[in-house]
């Protein structure tokens, strides 16, 4: 009589536990991932943060936490060997009640991109482990890796003076209504916004002020990333959108305007992506985020039609064309800029080995880059 009654007090208390975690395992329960940073560089090195928090007087013996995250986040210790994209992080926690649990996983950036953690999930058991229970968890930390940006060697110094004598040469002069020099009398040609009335008035004539010169410049980067064969090499690619990057970092840190065209897909749009000029830390930032997420698993289309729509604006932009496709198409388009008085030059990365047949003849506004 004693065992069965033992028996069912034991009996009892399984029931009894099962029924308490089946309803209560999740209920303050709570995981958060989040990355150290928001944004970095390609070979920058970061932490994703992970803190679980058991906030109720269950105990949980184990705690599974799974989520998807992609290969070029490199983990410290990680030696999976896998061709895919992504793979998969695993941890294990044993955590008590009313307990928090705080770790710190190391990563390097390994290429530019836009990166999410996905299919996040939590397993837990109860304290016999004869039960297993499941959930998937939402969580929207974003990471966005910008491309690196390339040091200064021979061909990229060679690259920089060019195109700011090309740059230098084609700004324009314009009076700058803030830098006041001097008065002088009245020309039919002057604006009437210029007449300083004050001037005016003790002279007995119409008198206007004058104003100081100032150079306007203003660059166009266009990003053409249309394969050059029909399996080509990402990696020139990549290195395309790294000059790109490096370009934008140095002319808008010279405080000349600047807006980019590429036919690159945004990854989270699936659209061309298109900058208006513009200066300054944070248009640099808009650039750079824009270049983060281009992605390279879209078809694009030509980007001759782009070109021969261009027209002269009135600001007299320099077009800087960056592109590994330099076939008949875009050298027609290419000459066809020029006929109309826009001010081009063309940058043709090349990989070394494959591209030494190239049939391209260099000139001072067109250069053949050895990017591989």
């Amino acid at each position: 009589m004693i065992i069965l009654f033992m028996g069912l007090v034991v009996f009892g208390l399984i029931m009894l536990q099962n029924h308490m975690y089946n309803r209560l395992w999740d209920k303050g329960l709570i995981l958060d991932l989040k990355f150290s940073s928001k944004e970095a560089f390609e070979g920058d090195s970061l932490s994703l943060h992970e803190e679980l928090l058991n906030n109720k007087f269950l105990p949980l013996p184990w705690v599974f936490v799974k989520f998807n995250v992609s290969r070029n986040l490199v983990f410290e210790n990680d030696n999976e060997k896998n061709v895919s994209d992504a793979h998969y992080q695993s941890d294990l926690f044993s955590i008590m009640m009313y307990q928090s649990i705080k770790r710190k996983m190391s990563f390097v950036c390994t290429k530019r991109g836009y990166y999410r953690l996905r299919n996040i999930t939590m397993a837990c058991s109860n304290l016999l482990y004869n039960r297993r229970f499941n959930k998937n968890v939402e969580n929207y930390t974003e990471l966005t890796v910008f491309p690196k940006l390339l040091d200064g060697n021979e061909d990229i110094n060679l690259i920089y003076k060019n195109l700011d004598a090309t740059i230098l040469s084609n700004s324009l002069i314009n009076p700058d209504p803030f830098e006041f020099r001097g008065i002088r009398e009245y020309q039919s040609t002057d604006p009437m916004r210029d007449i300083n009335f004050k001037a005016t008035a003790v002279a007995q004539q119409l008198m206007v002020n004058i104003h100081a010169p100032t150079s306007s410049k203003r660059l166009e980067i266009v990003l053409n990333l249309e394969y050059n064969r029909p399996y080509p090499e990402f990696e020139l690619y990549e290195q395309s959108i790294r000059l790109a990057a490096t370009m934008v970092e140095r002319y808008i840190g010279q405080g000349v305007k600047l807006g980019m065209y590429t036919n690159g897909k945004d990854i989270l749009s699936a659209d061309n992506i298109a900058i208006k000029a513009g200066e300054g830390h944070s248009h640099m930032y808009k650039i750079f985020q824009a270049l983060a997420r281009i992605s390279l698993n879209f078809r694009v289309g030509h980007i001759s039609p782009y070109l021969n729509n261009l027209r002269d604006d009135g600001e007299n932009p320099v077009y800087l064309i960056i592109s590994p496709y330099f076939e008949q198409d875009l050298r027609d388009a290419v000459d066809d800029m020029k006929r109309r008085g826009l001010s081009v030059s063309v940058i043709v990365p090349t990989q070394k080995g494959i591209d030494d047949d190239i049939d391209i003849i260099e000139t001072d506004t067109l250069r053949i880059w050895e990017a591989l």
